[in-house]
């Protein structure tokens, strides 16, 4: 019998995720559900993350999505949020019942913010799962960081929580040491979180750069046990600009070594950052 296997994707964000969670849930034998994000998590933190709890919807709503689902419709995306983060067995039974129909063995949550969930909020999740004939395997992508902050740092300003500006340099100066820009940003954290909870055939670190490359999907195929498709290379998912023009070396320099704790344990983990990532020349000294 194939294993039922959740997939618990941590981002990070603007790091490929949306991408991995295509990937695993177009095969036959996936399900992940009515959602792409589910951010049922990390509002829980508090902080720059708040913004992702749901407001309990009213009665006339509720009356609305339970009608709706009583006649075989989709559960509307913000009553499934909310109902998922008010109730946690509600979440895990959610992708229980995905694994329970013919033929599923895969279903997961890829939100890129659950990179900052703490180790007990990660255990939380994975023995959620055990409990019920479940296990759980994580994903965390990384990518050059200040690559990341600046195509975080437009995502932003396409949301309108940030003033547009074309060029680089100055917005991101004031962006990239912010609650918002750190609390993405911490791969050490993350790293370190990963390594607490999960054993080392549950949990898949990998990079950005060669992410969409033969090798780097044939290391997650590998991992999630799905047919290796190399045809699927190249063609990222919800990619976003990094904006016009590049950026002091100044610039570079003092965003890498204000994240160089992030550095240090990706090179740990990795050492091809050092060619893969610009900006690491600036972190991390000569072996």
């Amino acid at each position: 019998m194939t294993e039922k296997t959740f997939f618990l994707g941590l981002g990070g964000q603007k790091c490929g995720s949306t991408w991995i969670q295509s990937y695993l849930a177009r095969q036959p034998d996936s399900d992940f559900g009515r959602l792409g994000e589910y951010q049922v998590w990390e509002h829980r933190l508090g902080g720059v993350f708040a913004r992702y709890e749901v407001p309990a919807p009213g009665l006339a709503e509720r009356l609305r999505a339970r009608l709706k689902t009583s006649f075989g419709g989709s559960e509307p995306a913000q009553h499934l949020r909310w109902r998922l983060q008010s109730d946690p067995d509600a979440y895990f039974d959610y992708f229980a019942a995905l694994l329970d129909r013919p033929g599923i063995a895969r279903t997961g949550d890829i939100t890129p913010s659950y990179a900052a969930l703490p180790p007990e909020m990660l255990a939380r999740i994975r023995d959620g799962f055990a409990a019920r004939g479940i296990r759980t395997k994580a994903i965390f992508s990384m990518r050059d960081p200040v690559d990341r902050l600046r195509s975080h740092m437009r995502m932003e300003m396409a949301k309108e929580r940030l003033a547009t500006d074309e060029t680089n340099a100055a917005p991101l100066r004031d962006f990239y040491a912010t609650g918002e820009a750190a609390a993405r940003s911490r791969y050490d954290q993350t790293l370190q979180a990963l390594d607490e909870v999960f054993d080392p055939e549950d949990r898949l670190v990998c990079l950005f750069e060669s992410l969409f490359t033969e090798n780097g999907i044939a290391a997650l195929s590998d991992f999630a046990a799905v047919p290796c498709d190399p045809s699927r290379g190249g063609s990222a998912v919800n990619a976003r600009s990094k904006g016009a023009g590049g950026i002091p070396e100044e610039l570079m320099r003092d965003i890498a070594q204000h994240y160089r704790p992030a550095y240090l344990a990706a090179e740990a983990r990795l050492p091809e950052i050092r060619e893969l990532w610009p900006s690491a020349r600036f972190a991390l000294t000569s072996a």
